[in-house]
Order: C-alpha cells, then sequence, then structure tokens
C-alpha cells in the first residue's frame, strides 16, 4: 500500500508538470524580453545591461523543461502508449533549450560588462549568437504545434472530458503552426505579437492539459478500493 501511494504522488506530481512549466516559462518569458534587434552593438547592449535577468530566465527555462517532460511522460502513459506525444515534447525541448542556451552564454559574455571595450568582433559574435537562438525558437514553434496536435488527437479517441478538450487542442494547433509560418514568412512588427499569441496559447494548451489530468488522475485513485488496515 506505502509503495502504491508513493507511484500515485509521483504519478500525480508528473501530471502537475505541464502547470508548471506553463507558469515557469512565462515567468521566463516576461523576465527576457529580448533586445529590440539583431544588430550586434543592441544585442550587447541589451545583455550588458540584463545579464543577471537572463540568467536567472534560463534557469527558469531549465527547470521548466524538465517539468514538460515528465508531464508529456505521465500523459502518454495515462493515455495508454509510451508514444503520445513524447517525441514532439522532446524536439520542443531540445529546440528551445539551444534558443535559450544561446542567450544565457550572451548574458555571460556581455553581463555587466562595459561596451567601451568590446571590440567590433564581439559585436559581430553577439549578432551571431542571437541569429542563432533566434532561429531555434523559430523552429521549436513547430516541433510545439506538434506536440499539441499529438496529444489533442489522442484526447478524442479518449473519454467525453478529454475529447471536448482535444477539439480545442486541434484549434490551438492550428494557431500554433500559423503562427510560426507567419513568424518566418513576416519581418512585419506585428507578425512578432502573432507568434507571442501563439506561444501564449501553447503555454494556456500545455496547462489546461496538465489540471485535467491531475483531476482524472485523482478521481480514479479515489475510485480504486484500499486494502483494509
Amino acid at each position: 500500500m506505502h509503495d502504491t501511494t508513493t507511484r500515485e504522488r509521483l504519478r500525480l506530481l508528473g501530471a502537475s508538470g505541464g502547470a508548471i512549466f506553463a507558469v515557469l516559462a512565462l515567468v521566463a518569458f516576461l523576465i527576457h524580453a529580448g533586445p529590440s534587434s539583431d544588430e550586434g552593438v543592441a544585442v550587447a547592449e541589451y545583455y550588458s545591461a540584463n545579464g543577471t535577468a537572463t540568467l536567472w530566465a534560463a534557469a527558469l527555462v531549465g527547470v521548466a523543461a524538465m517539468s514538460f517532460l515528465w508531464f508529456a511522460e505521465t500523459f502518454a502513459e495515462r493515455m495508454g502508449s509510451r508514444a503520445v506525444g513524447v517525441a514532439g515534447a522532446a524536439a520542443t525541448v531540445a529546440l528551445y533549450l539551444v534558443a535559450v542556451g544561446c542567450w544565457e552564454i550572451l548574458a555571460e559574455i556581455f553581463g555587466g560588462v562595459d561596451l567601451a571595450n568590446v571590440p567590433s568582433e564581439g559585436y559581430s559574435n553577439a549578432h551571431v549568437l542571437d541569429v542563432v537562438g533566434n532561429g531555434a525558437a523559430h523552429m521549436g514553434n513547430f516541433a510545439a504545434a506538434a506536440y499539441v496536435g499529438a496529444t489533442a488527437a489522442a484526447m478524442l479517441a479518449s473519454a467525453a472530458p478529454w475529447r471536448r478538450l482535444g477539439w480545442l487542442g486541434i484549434g490551438i494547433t492550428a494557431l500554433r503552426l500559423i503562427s510560426a509560418l507567419i513568424e518566418l514568412a513576416s519581418n512585419s512588427p506585428w507578425s512578432d505579437d502573432v507568434s507571442i499569441a501563439g506561444f501564449l496559447a501553447f503555454l494556456a494548451w500545455v496547462f489546461a492539459a496538465s489540471v485535467m489530468l491531475v483531476v482524472t488522475l485523482r478521481r480514479s485513485t479515489a475510485l480504486v478500493p484500499q486494502p483494509a488496515a
């Protein structure tokens, strides 16, 4: 009985990982606004003034990524397949961590640095790192759309409460995919707003799926007869 209780608690913790991920990722996003452009000088100026904040944001993303993967594994197990969405979750985390890793390196290099002492090649390096980070984040958006689509499809094949959330997931998959395409295809300022909307929708989806999974696991645990003492 003690082992069963421990497993159930760990499963609930894994189920709540999606909500933890969404909250931490949102906080990190608010902390790390990013430079106004990818020009080397602008990038160096931003990280010189916001190096510490960026490092904190990177740490939050690291914990968020771990929580998201645990949630994805728990969700797949609950749906009866170890493959449901796990590949999409892993790809999403990998690409987003590459992006955050680039920004974290920039914070370490330029944080608190007097820009008068930065050589011209330093600005070139800042530009390259920022572009690589942004590119990885852009590709991560497609992986995020794939994850939402896979989990939504699994929900549609499940019980009624899950099916309602599954239909919502289909809409969010389309939004995340369209926003990712617009971000790549357009340089207009409004494309950034569309991308942010897609990212926030993704976080909201993971949060909702996590809450639903926690509720479902709690109900199933309550229905299991407990052995007499």
